[in-house]
C-alpha cells in the first residue's frame, strides 16, 4: 500500500506530553519546516510526503529528472484538505489510491494530524496510539535492552546500566560513590538533546538547577559514567509488529562534544563494515546484530510496527583494548542513518563516499547554500552522484536549517 510520509523530529517530547494538541518549541518546529520534503528522498515512488510549502513542487522541478523519478509526490495539506472537503460535499471520492500513514516518530500528535485527513474524506490507514509506546520510547526501555542483552553475550564487556532516580539525593551519592566524569540523561529526549555532563563529584548550582528543572518535566533521570568514546555508529532494524524485526543496516555517524547529531558518513555498506573493522571483526559486528534483534524481537517485536535505531559506540578501554558499548539508545522511530542508507543505496554512487550533515544557521543559510553550488557542483554518473553538494530541501532566505550531502 503507498504511504504518505510526515516529517515530525522531535516526537518524543510530543509523546512525554500526550496530548494531540501539543505545541513544539519553535525550533522544532522550525526544523520540521525547512526540513519537510526529507521523506522524498526515502519514500517509494508510489508514495506521498506531506509538506505545508506550496513551492515545494518548485524544488523537485529544478533537480535532476534522473531523482525524480524515484521521489515519493509532495502533498500540500491545505490545499488536500480543501480538495477533500470539497468532493466531500459533493458526494465524490479523492482522486487518491488508499493510503498508509508514515511517521518519523509515531505520536498522539502526528496521529492527531493524519486523523483530520481522514475524517476529511481521504481513505488512509492510522494506527492507533498505545500507551505502552511511551514506555519503550523512554530510555528505561534501552537501559532494559541493555542488561539483557549482556546476559545473551556474556563476553561482552562489561557496561555499566544506567541507574534512574526521582529525587536529587541519589544523584549525589552516585556522583561521590563513583569515578566522573558522568552523563546525566532525560528519560524522553533524542539526538543529543536532554542531557547534562558532569566533570566532578559534588554537584554544583547549576548543575543542581538543571537536575530540577528535568526532574519537574520527567520525574526521573538517569546517570551513567562516560566511556572514552572513539566512534559512534547504530544499528537500524525494521519491526513488522507481528514478533518479527529484521536488519535495516549501519550507519557511522558524528556527534560533537556534548552529543549533539552532527551528521553520517555516506558510502556503501561494505565501506562502512570496512570502517568499523578497524575495531571489531565483521564476525563479531554480524553476532552483535543478531543478539541486539533477539533483544528487540522479545521487547518490541509484537508492539512496536515501524523502523528503529540502536546507538552504539566504540570505546578504549583502562587497558587500552577496544570495545563496543552495545545499547547506549534506542530510537524507536525512522533515523538520519536511515535516511544516509536508503539515499547512499538510490543515489549515491557505488564508487563514492560522502557526508549527510543537518547543519543550523542563525543567518546565512541561503548564502552558504549558494557558495557550496558554486565551488562544488554536483556531478551525475550512471545516473548517481559522483561528488559535489546537494541540499536535500528547499533553502531560502528565513531557512535555518540545511539537510546537505557532500559528496566526494
Amino acid at each position: 500500500m503507498p504511504q504518505l510520509h510526515l516529517f515530525n523530529p522531535g516526537h518524543e517530547m510530543e509523546i512525554l506530553c500526550g496530548k494531540s494538541h501539543y505545541t513544539p518549541p519553535y525550533t522544532v518546529q522550525k526544523m520540521a519546516s525547512d526540513l519537510e520534503l526529507l521523506p522524498i528522498w526515502y519514500g517509494s515512488s508510489d508514495g506521498f510526503t506531506l509538506v505545508r510549502n506550496a513551492k515545494s513542487s518548485q524544488f523537485i522541478s529544478a533537480l535532476s529528472k534522473d531523482f525524480r523519478a524515484n521521489f515519493s509526490s509532495p502533498m500540500i495539506l491545505n490545499l488536500m484538505m480543501k480538495e477533500l472537503y470539497k468532493r466531500k460535499r459533493i458526494g465524490s471520492k479523492p482522486k487518491l489510491p488508499p493510503l498508509k500513514a508514515s511517521f518519523w516518530g509515531v505520536s498522539p500528535r502526528s496521529i492527531a494530524m493524519f486523523n483530520e485527513l481522514k475524517q476529511a474524506g481521504m481513505d488512509i490507514e492510522i494506527p492507533e496510539w498505545k500507551d505502552e509506546y511511551a514506555a519503550l520510547t523512554k530510555r528505561q526501555n534501552a537501559a532494559e535492552c541493555l542488561s539483557l542483552l549482556q546476559e545473551h553475550v556474556p563476553m561482552t564487556p562489561s557496561v555499566r546500566i544506567p541507574e534512574f532516580f526521582s529525587n536529587i539525593d541519589g544523584l549525589k551519592k552516585f556522583a561521590v560513590e563513583n569515578t566522573p566524569p558522568y552523563v546525566i540523561k532525560t528519560p524522553f529526549s533524542s539526538s543529543g538533546r536532554g542531557l547534562y555532563w558532569l566533570n566532578d563529584r559534588e554537584l554544583d548550582s547549576h548543575a543542581i538547577s538543571w537536575i530540577n528543572g528535568a526532574l519537574k518535566k520527567q520525574e526521573e533521570v538517569s546517570i551513567e559514567p562516560v566511556l572514552d568514546k572513539i566512534l559512534d555508529f547504530a544499528v537500524e532494524f525494521y519491526s513488522d509488529g507481528q514478533g518479527e524485526v529484521g536488519y535495516a543496516g549501519l550507519s557511522i555517524f558524528e556527534t560533537q562534544s556534548q552529543g549533539q547529531f552532527v551528521g553520517c558518513m555516506l558510502g556503501t555498506q561494505e565501506t562502512l563494515i570496512q570502517r568499523l573493522n578497524e575495531f571489531i571483526s565483521t564476525n563479531d559486528y554480524l553476532f552483535l546484530v543478531e543478539q541486539v534483534r533477539v533483544v528487540l524481537q522479545e521487547i518490541v517485536g509484537k508492539s512496536y510496527t515501524g523502523y528503529m535505531g540502536v546507538d552504539m559506540l566504540i570505546y578504549k578501554t583502562e587497558d587500552g583494548n577496544y570495545a563496543v558499548h552495545p545499547f547506549v539508545e534506542l530510537n524507536l522511530r525512522y533515523t538520519m542513518g536511515l535516511v544516509a542508507i536508503q539515499f547512499c543505496e538510490r543515489f549515491v554512487h557505488p564508487k563514492s563516499q560522502g557526508m549527510f550533515r543537518i547543519t543550523y544557521h542563525v543567518y546565512d543559510a541561503l548564502k552558504e547554500h549558494q557558495r557550496m553550488e558554486v565551488t562544488s557542483p554536483l556531478v551525475l554518473e550512471d545516473n548517481k552522484i559522483r561528488s559535489g553538494y546537494l541540499s536535500l530541501c528547499p533553502v531560502n532566505p528565513d531557512t535555518h536549517y540545511i539537510a546537505r550531502v557532500d559528496i566526494f
